[in-house]
């Protein structure tokens, strides 16, 4: 049930974010091109948007399986091995996602102690790293839940 809705919510938040990013763009070529005008703080908004909607978009694609893998090399042991050498590449990229969460944490916090800010509005890029440590962390928790549930990974074409 909670994931159900935290499934609904990471991919209900991607779509507004993306929406509101191309609304700012397609505003922006139409005031820079048919008026002569251009705002830097919609660049901004634009730009922090489109990093938001990334790394959600990985989050989405670790819950539906279809996050980047390297299974070239899977081919070659036998079909008795290759189960658990896609569970070790899934461990390894636990491994990656867990790091990245712990050292983006450490980056967001530095934000707090050097607060960098956008220039048009203002903003602390606090706002603009702060993606990476749950992207990385909900794609963290998507690997276990999937493990502890016993899912399959789904089949790819």
């Amino acid at each position: 049930m909670i994931v159900r809705m935290l499934n609904r919510l990471e991919e209900k938040l991607a779509v507004a974010l993306l929406a509101t990013m191309s609304i700012l763009v397609f505003s922006q070529v139409v005031l820079r091109f048919g008026f002569g005008l251009g705002y830097g703080w919609i660049d901004e908004v634009a730009r922090i948007s489109f990093i938001w909607v990334v790394f959600l978009g990985a989050v989405v694609g670790v819950q539906r399986h279809l996050h980047l893998r390297v299974t070239l090399f899977q081919g070659l042991f036998p079909e008795r091995m290759r189960k658990t050498v896609a569970l070790l590449g899934e461990l390894l990229f636990l491994a990656f996602c867990l790091a990245m969460t712990w050292h983006s944490v450490e980056l967001v916090l530095s934000t707090l102690d050097f607060p960098f800010r956008l220039p048009s509005t203002g903003l602390s890029m606090f706002w603009a790293y702060m993606v990476l440590p749950i992207s990385f962390g909900l794609q963290s928790i998507r690997l276990v839940v999937r493990h502890v549930r016993g899912e399959e990974e789904a089949e790819h074409v």
